[in-house]
């Protein structure tokens, strides 16, 4: 009877563990639509933001590039968008472990929400949906359950 107390304590921790990870992917997931429904976070309006931090650190002339695809704006923005839709990739896949498909539905829930976030911003005015947005966001999100893999693997 003790054994079986346990078990089912450890299942409620577990289930209520499960509720805060998934409200936490539904809060991620509503940042991620703010800042593709705010016109603050157009590539224009980042990119003075950027070039105005840039020439106060120095760095205007790395943006100063003209004809080449290197620009401040566009690695950070390319960033963003690896570094949160790795994290919601990350938070997807709390909220469904120890599934033993765990980390393909986290990225795959997190590459389609990738792909609808591109798609929301096509009814944006200044935003540009771009495929290859999808792509980083995508690797973001393979990238981050790759690590976690390896640190669940070698921790266990």
């Amino acid at each position: 009877m003790l054994i079986y107390r346990m078990i089912q304590y450890e299942w409620v921790i577990l289930m209520k563990n499960r509720w805060l990870w998934r409200g936490l992917v539904l809060v991620w997931c509503g940042v991620i639509f703010s800042f593709s429904e705010s016109p603050l976070f157009t590539g224009e309006n980042t990119g003075k933001v950027i070039q105005h931090i840039a020439q106060n650190l120095g760095l205007q002339a790395a943006n100063d590039h003209r004809g080449s695809d290197f620009s401040w704006n566009f690695i950070i923005r390319k960033f963003a968008h690896l570094s949160a839709f790795g994290f919601l990739a990350f938070l997807v896949w709390k909220a469904v472990f120890p599934h033993k498909l765990s980390y393909i539905g986290a990225w795959c829930f997190t590459a389609l929400y990738a792909a609808s976030d591109e798609w929301h911003q096509s009814f944006q005015p200044g935003r540009t949906p771009l495929f290859t947005d999808v792509l980083i966001d995508a690797a973001g999100a393979f990238i981050v359950l790759l690590v976690v893999h390896f640190y669940k693997r070698r921790h266990s």
